[in-house]
């Protein structure tokens, strides 16, 4: 049943309001909520906000906070979002109904890419439908286009796309600051 397997990982490049837009339809769809994931203070303490129906410029401004880690698309039945911090972010059982999603900064020079994992090997069934239906009506977005050397999809730009994440690799520097500067010495060598 090889049509029945999911991408463990799908990579897409495109303005972070555009994917919120995408995948607003198909969460209402299929029952599924959305978590950022936002580190509070020095000690590491993180705090989740969820993304509520009609907020989508509040959710989306979480990915300029210099505090901004990640986001998970999430179908377990969370009644408070306190509960989270009881299971930790992604572990045991929630796991099972998660997809963790990084990336998704976006400045004047570069774009971060939005990376989706399927965080289980064996999800729950509403969570695996929804990654289906998202990943499908991603690709039908007008002027998408698959990387012809990298496996992702984006949406044309002159910026420069950077791998999701580049501001967790424990740097002092501005996150963009800190990867184009690798990109740079990369290219001198």
């Amino acid at each position: 049943m090889e049509g029945n397997v999911i991408a463990s990982y799908f990579n897409i490049s495109m303005p972070v309001m555009d994917f919120l837009t995408e995948s607003h339809q198909a969460m209402l769809r299929h029952g599924v909520k959305l978590y950022a994931e936002i580190f509070g203070n020095a000690q590491g303490e993180c705090q989740y906000s969820s993304f509520e129906s009609g907020e989508i410029d509040l959710f989306a401004s979480y990915f300029n906070d210099t505090g901004y880690n990640s986001f998970f698309f999430s179908s377990y039945p969370i009644e408070d979002i306190t509960q989270i911090k009881q299971f930790g972010y992604f572990y045991d059982t929630p796991s099972s109904y998660s997809i963790e999603v990084n990336g998704g900064r976006e400045t004047d020079k570069s774009r971060e890419l939005i990376q989706m994992r399927m965080i289980a090997k064996n999800p729950d069934k509403q969570i695996q439908s929804f990654y289906r239906t998202l990943q499908r009506n991603l690709k039908k977005i007008s002027g998408l286009q698959k990387h012809t050397q990298k496996n992702y999809f984006h949406l044309p730009t002159d910026k420069i796309i950077i791998p999701a994440n580049p501001h967790s690799q424990n740097t002092r520097d501005h996150w963009e600051d800190f990867y184009l500067s690798k990109l740079e010495s990369a290219e001198k060598l």
